[in-house]
């Protein structure tokens, strides 16, 4: 059987779950209202029994994963325990996008799931561009840097523009590439 991904991308006001095969989305589901976290293994299961697939992996959108994920990884119980952590650098973010791993994770146990954080593109920041203006200690304190958003976006949107995925974790920017990314709208 073909390889099929479940993506998994819970918004702070929608989600979206899409089945992926051959580089082809083959199913989708849209929602314009907040993941609900009780709700959330029935969701995917609803979505899933419809499918006439085997779910061979899970990649989750996870909007910031602060110093705990700085790159796609494995999200079994330390990695997700970390993250909960840093819930607070994108309270209205992170907090679905967890329940959501730990239902999804519930329903298909024996799969990877991957967590793939926005903050990624732009993780490799130099010191001057990724540190505030602010005193030391605070920065150390609370763990303030300059994180970077929507790199998930921007990775894609780089690669199709012909700038290979640019950003600082690949080498760089191109100083001739100027790209733009509006996020959701809360009504």
């Amino acid at each position: 059987m073909t390889p099929t991904v479940l993506t998994v991308n819970a918004g702070s006001s929608s989600l979206q779950l899409h089945l992926v095969r051959d580089g082809r989305v083959v199913r989708t589901e849209h929602s314009e209202h907040s993941p609900d976290p009780a709700a959330a293994e029935r969701t995917l299961s609803d979505f899933l029994s419809g499918a006439d697939t085997e779910v061979t992996a899970v990649g989750h959108r996870l909007v910031h994963g602060g110093e705990a994920v700085r790159a796609p990884a494995i999200a079994d119980d330390a990695v997700v325990e970390a993250v909960r952590g840093y819930a607070d650098l994108a309270p209205l973010h992170v907090p679905p996008a967890l329940a959501l791993v730990e239902a999804a994770r519930r329903v298909l146990p024996s799969v990877p799931h991957v967590l793939c954080p926005d903050t990624a593109f732009h993780a490799g920041l130099p010191a001057a561009a990724a540190t505030y203006a602010l005193p030391a200690e605070w920065r150390r304190r609370w763990g303030l840097r300059r994180y970077g958003f929507h790199g998930l976006s921007y990775g894609w949107a780089t690669r199709r523009g012909g700038g290979g995925g640019c950003g600082p974790a690949r080498g760089g920017y191109r100083g001739d590439l100027l790209i733009f990314v509006w996020g959701g709208i809360v009504n």
